[in-house]
């Protein structure tokens, strides 16, 4: 094998089929290699029946082990080239796999599998420890610490930790908790099964095999995975070498209609006699212990588990401990014998180049990047042959469409891959398949709605030929080949929007499932390559796009913080609103100037709706108008311009601003930006509520007018950053009208909460604010990059920013109902920005988004209330009503500097499994507190429970952690 690995030891956390395969390479590859199993030697100790249905292999799988054990494999199972389905009226199909002689599944029972790859291992030299229970670890040594028998405690190190301890893994857990900032979910099924044995017949034969004999039917002669569909439920069964069967019964835990099988109602022997009687009759005959088998044992639940990432340090998970499946697809062996195949191959691949410790170092974040793609593939793949295997395998309709798709195979090999066949049969990683498959399906669906896939199948057939065929051959046309310049055809830019399009939809297909953290803590692929010092330079020629995606999405996307995750709760959230992201795309496409009416009409007019939609939101009437910026710092900047045009050039450095001591941050930078020193900007104090103080502002404002300061604006605030607090603006507004002091209104976070009932009342006075700063990048859910300026008359906005136009512009307008947008904001040239909000509110109209700000609310609120619920937290007083943000602190009110440390500890644990992402802040009177901010469209319950279990795991960790630490000392 490449490189000499002699020195170095690895770890193997689980004994079990993948626990040993990986000691067997790891030992190929001579490492000293020790196996820690918790339970006994199933040598000595066979595994006790119930929850065992047999596995089963095929060649993805297969193709992982050694030609001789291979061969042993199949002397203990046994090959099975077919699907065997019972239809509910007794007839039965036979469905084969494939044509080809390793078109087959291999079912062993798992204790075979099991025995022959521990014997397999245990030659090979690697180590077993029986009944040694893994309890913890250091990654980055790594050192993994085992209870042994319950009696004793023992350490092991080395330069490699693998943990391979199943759906239940405790090395996945310890990582979880040590900086992996690891994302772990778990969906459970809602089924269960239990193992029902068919025993052989007299002579040791098969019972099915012999009962269903048809010398009209060859297959009938052949062995196969058999199947009663039944809705909701169904039975499989498996032949044994020694004539029996092993079969399982899947049924729901519960179902709403209790007159239907589930196993809260399949209790008693009368029970499971009705049900096989009624349900599964050709098979009642050789089931002679049937109903104590059934009620053996309580039904083994299904869940689906990911997680991401797949490693941490020099600790990896592989099987069942990184993506455990439902056993619908029969991957789960084959995925998991799948990734130890992988994860030795980028070891051979980099311990040339890196050496056998730097190939760890290197390998384990690769095999997180291209393996966690595959296997949250086919834990979709699984939970949807669920369906297939209970409704549709009997169906005539899916045995026409799937003998149409067979037929397509052998005609076009090359053209058409049948799903089953691209999982069990290839190597093609599961996440191509799944997507090469939906190419295929959807044109197929298309043909097959239009003809009849039994009647005219070769018309079919040769259409589905012709289209791919014209497909491929566009896609064979370079979307940028070298000497070709700038320009692109129309084949070669719908080829680019087409590959994007297809990373952008699986990356939206990720956030959506929640397959993507709230918070990459793994920034080791950022700073390398092209985008690091590599990438400093320009390129001088061109780099293929597949590479340029691979960078965006493998190496730039997967790191930092991902605000447009429905679990990030931390800063006031974006929620990238993919409606919005494509009006983006259409007017940088179209490329229009809009900073002139003359230029591009159309759609200044579009920009000017969208405009007056807002002005509305806000409460202003005729005559106000706006802005679209980039920002709210650069809408804070404008409203500072329009504040400070009235007073008389030479005096404006003389002027002041006032703000809360809540306020944001940008507005002190607005105040730099319009030409004023850093102590004009007077901070207000505010009241228990973080709402402005309006005694202390009058105090202020008349100071400052005793003293010859001009008073220039005064900013309240909807929405401070920390709390969410809203000032009282009708108060604030009363006052500047005394002073006749320019009120700008920074509604940057609350703005479009003026959509709902709640926020109207909360906004109250925004209406008679000079100007208005809002952010639908914000409260409207849109990506980055959509704010605006409103003003309650348009011609305080164009005194402030419009300038004699240029000779070589005579197209400017005249006429108010035209606007040139160049003179009502600081940039002349500018794109069209607009389409990003016009879009989404035209396409859902305003109920869509009031809706979804009233959920917010209510969501925030229901947080608020369960973790005031809990003991030991604090939740800071938010006074009604109130956007939705909620602070809280654990320990004592006020803490000090052990309080304070305890709460950016629990956030720290909180982000490290990246369901849900919070952020700390200091409040006067509470401290330190950690800030839940609830301002995302897709963030609903579920979020939040995960948000509580993470919490509650956060405080039981440093709990635990604290009392090791005083047993210790």
């Amino acid at each position: 094998m490449p490189g000499d690995s002699r020195s170095l030891r690895a770890v193997v956390v689980g004994g079990g089929p993948v626990g040993c395969l990986v000691a067997i390479e790891l030992r190929k590859r001579s490492f000293e290699v020790d196996v820690y199993e918790r339970g006994p030697d199933i040598r000595s100790y066979p595994p006790a029946r119930g929850h065992s249905f047999n596995l089963t292999l095929t060649k993805r799988g297969m193709d992982s082990l050694d030609e001789d054990l291979l061969e042993l494999l199949y002397g203990r199972g046994v090959p099975l080239p077919q699907r065997i389905v019972h239809a509910a009226d007794g007839t039965l199909s036979y469905q084969p796999y494939g044509s080809g002689p390793d078109h087959h599944l291999l079912s062993i029972p798992r204790g075979s599998l099991h025995e022959l790859l521990l014997q397999r291992a245990e030659n090979a030299g690697a180590r077993f420890h029986f009944h040694h229970e893994f309890v913890g670890a250091d990654p980055s040594i790594p050192r993994a610490t085992f209870a042994v028998r319950g009696v004793s405690v023992t350490e092991a190190y080395a330069e490699l930790l693998v943990g391979c301890d199943g759906a239940n893994s405790m090395v996945r857990h310890v990582l979880s908790r040590s900086g992996a900032r690891m994302q772990v979910s778990q969906d459970h099924f809602g089924d269960g099964f239990v193992e029902v044995r068919l025993p052989a017949d007299e002579d040791g034969g098969h019972t099915l095999l012999r009962a269903h004999r048809d010398p009209a039917e060859p297959r009938s002669e052949q062995h196969g995975l058999h199947i009663w569909s039944r809705g909701h439920f169904m039975l499989m069964t498996q032949p044994n070498t020694d004539g029996t069967y092993t079969a399982g019964l899947w049924m729901p835990l519960t179902h709403p209609d209790p007159e239907q099988p589930s196993w809260e109602t399949i209790t008693s022997p009368e029970a499971v006699n009705e049900l096989f009687a009624e349900h599964f009759a050709d098979v009642v005959e050789f089931l002679p212990s049937l109903a104590s088998d059934v009620l053996a044992v309580s039904p083994a639940p299904l869940k689906t588990i990911r997680c991401l990432p797949y490693h941490h340090q020099r600790t990896v998970l592989l099987g069942d401990s990184a993506h455990t499946l439902v056993p619908f697809f029969g991957q789960g062996i084959n995925c998991s014998f799948e990734d130890v195949r992988s994860l030795m191959s980028l070891y051979d691949a980099s311990v040339g180049r890196h050496g056998p410790v730097g190939a760890i170092d290197v390998t384990l974040p690769e095999f997180t990047r291209t393996r966690k793609p595959a296997g949250d593939a086919i834990a979709d793949l699984s939970l949807a042959m669920s369906s297939e295997l209970k409704r549709s395998a009997a169906s005539p309709g899916f045995q026409a469409r799937t003998a149409l798709e067979k037929l397509i195979h052998r005609r076009h090999p090359d053209l058409y891959v049948p799903l089953y066949h691209a999982v069990a049969f290839t190597h093609t990683p599961y996440h191509e398949v799944t997507a090469r498959h939906a190419r295929q399906s959807a044109l197929l669906d298309e043909l097959c709605a239009r003809l009849d896939p039994v009647r005219d199948a070769e018309l079919i057939i040769d259409a589905y030929a012709a289209a791919v065929t014209r497909r491929d051959h566009a896609a064979e046309v370079s979307v940028v080949p070298a000497g070709q310049g700038l320009s692109l055809s129309p084949d070669q830019e719908k080829e680019l929007l087409d590959r994007v399009a297809e990373r952008l939809a699986a990356y939206q297909g990720d956030l959506a499932k929640g397959g993507l953290p709230a918070s990459f803590g793994d920034l080791d692929r950022v700073g390398a390559g092209p985008l690091g010092p590599q990438g400093a330079s320009a390129p001088y020629e061109g780099t293929e796009l597949s590479d340029l995606l691979d960078q965006v999405f493998d190496q730039a996307l997967p790191s930092g913080m991902l605000h447009a995750h429905a679990g990030f709760l931390s800063h006031v959230p974006s929620g990238g609103l993919f409606q919005g992201a494509v009006g983006e795309f259409v007017a940088r496409s179209l490329n229009r100037f809009a900073g002139a009416w003359a230029a591009a009409p159309g759609f200044v007019q579009i920009e000017t709706a969208v405009v007056r939609w807002f002005c509305t939101a806000m409460g202003y009437g005729e005559g106000s108008f706006g802005y679209l910026t980039t920002g709210g710092s650069i809408a804070n900047f404008m409203a500072l311009r329009c504040a400070l045009e009235p007073i008389a050039e030479d005096e404006r450095h003389r002027s002041a601003v006032y703000v809360s001591a809540e306020g944001h941050f940008s507005v002190q930078k607005a105040a730099r930006l319009a030409g004023l020193r850093a102590d004009r900007v007077r901070s207000v104090p505010v009241d228990a509520e973080c709402r402005m103080d309006l005694a202390a502002l009058r105090a202020m404002v008349e100071r400052d007018l005793r003293d010859g300061v001009t008073p220039a604006c005064v900013v309240a605030t909807a929405g401070t950053t920390n709390t969410g607090a809203v000032d009282d603006i009708e108060g604030i507004a009363a006052l500047c009208g005394e002073w006749g002091v320019w009120l700008h209104v920074d509604a940057c976070f609350g703005g479009f909460f003026r959509l709902t009932a709640r926020g109207r009342e909360l906004l109250a006075g925004t209406g008679q604010a000079d100007s208005v700063a809002v952010d639908a990048h914000k409260s409207l859910f849109l990506p980055h990059g959509n704010s605006a300026l409103l003003v309650r008359r348009k011609e305080t906005l164009k005194a402030a920013f419009a300038i004699p136009g240029a000779a070589y512009i005579p197209e400017l307008s005249d006429d108010e109902d035209r606007p040139d947008f160049m003179n009502y904001g600081p940039e002349v040239t500018r794109e069209v920005r607009g389409l990003t909000a016009w879009l989404p509110l035209r396409l859902h109209g305003l109920r869509a988004f009031e809706e979804a700000l009233d959920r917010t609310l209510d969501l925030a609120d229901d947080v608020a209330a369960r973790l005031a619920a809990l003991d030991g937290v604090t939740v800071v007083p938010r006074g009604r009503p109130h956007l939705p943000t909620v602070t809280f602190r654990l320990g004592p009110a006020g803490g000090g500097t052990a309080a304070d440390g305890l709460n950016e500890r629990t956030c720290e644990l909180i982000n490290s499994r990246g369901n849900v992402y919070l952020s700390t802040s200091s409040l006067p009177g509470h401290g330190t507190v950690l800030r839940v901010c609830v301002m995302h469209h897709r963030t609903d319950a579920a979020v939040l429970d995960r948000l509580m279990t993470d919490l509650e795991w956060a405080r039981e960790t440093l709990e635990r952690d604290h009392v090791e630490r005083s047993i210790a000392s």
